[in-house]
């Protein structure tokens, strides 16, 4: 018989967030730096001033959501938000046609990303069936039970993502990840220690969910020397935009979604500034 998975204590766990700011970070990143130093108003506080104001206030709310994180796995899936958005914030408002024009090697930025979306949703099915399957079955997981192959994640819920622009295809990664969080939030810490098998090493449930923060990491860092390479480069405003979007996700799926609109609302007043 499988194991039912235990749920994680009486956290709730909020999978579904309020749409936020994709098209803010995007214009945050576009800001000059000569624009970044200018004042706003008559005395006012210039623009780098308020963003690192904005960094400070997402760090303060991370600190504060994560004292109410009661399991070990919903910590974990924050940094994989985390890490998420630092790639949302290194993309957001560059061009489209990067996603076919710039290669490492016979990879595109395109594969890169379809290839994340595809590893987000093979990640999540191994920890799963890690964490859930009976006893008396096989450590490694039953290659029927996994969605897709490595590079190429199915139709027809992620299908634009074979054609779709920068921002619909981050987009679906989005979604990926939102899947994830729902599916494995709920897990009990007990779960952990479980065995699970990466190729062929024997690791536990722990180390593979630490993996999905890790890929996104790698992923990111993969697409900033690809983006390089073409010529693209990161303002200083980008550069803060990218720590602020990635303490958003440390917390965003623990906060209410009310500070969320706020703290957004302000992060655009920035780019009127």
């Amino acid at each position: 018989m499988r194991r039912a998975p235990p749920r994680g204590g009486a956290f709730l766990f909020r999978a579904k967030i309020p749409p936020v700011g994709h098209r803010t970070i995007a214009k945050l990143g576009e800001i000059r730096d000569e624009e970044l130093h200018r004042a706003g108003g008559t005395d006012g506080p210039t623009r780098k001033f308020l963003l690192y104001a904005a960094l400070r206030r997402e760090q303060r709310v991370a600190v504060v959501a994560e004292t109410s994180a009661g399991t070990e796995i919903v910590r974990i899936l924050t940094l994989a938000q985390s890490a998420f958005r630092e790639l949302e914030a290194l993309l957001a408002g560059r061009p489209t046609r990067l996603l076919d024009d710039v290669r490492d090697g016979e990879w595109t930025l395109r594969d890169l990303l379809r290839h994340a979306i595809a590893t987000e949703l093979r990640y999540r099915e191994q920890v799963r069936y890690s964490a859930t399957r009976a006893d008396s079955e096989t450590i490694a997981i039953p290659p029927e039970r996994l969605p897709c192959d490595r590079l190429d994640p199915p139709d027809p819920t992620f299908a634009d993502s074979r054609r779709g622009d920068l921002a619909r295809t981050l987009g679906l990664l989005a979604r990926a990840r939102e899947e994830t969080d729902s599916a494995l939030a709920g897990l009990d810490d007990a779960l952990l220690g479980r065995p699970s098998l990466w190729g062929e090493a024997r690791i536990d449930v722990r180390e593979r969910l630490h993996q999905i923060a890790a890929h996104l990491v790698e992923v990111t860092l993969q697409t900033e020397k690809m983006i390089r390479a073409a010529g693209e480069i990161d303002s200083e405003a980008r550069r803060i935009a990218r720590r602020i979007w990635s303490w958003r996700g440390r917390h965003e799926r623990l906060s209410r979604p009310e500070l969320l609109v706020a703290l957004d609302e302000e992060l655009a007043a920035i780019c009127l500034a």
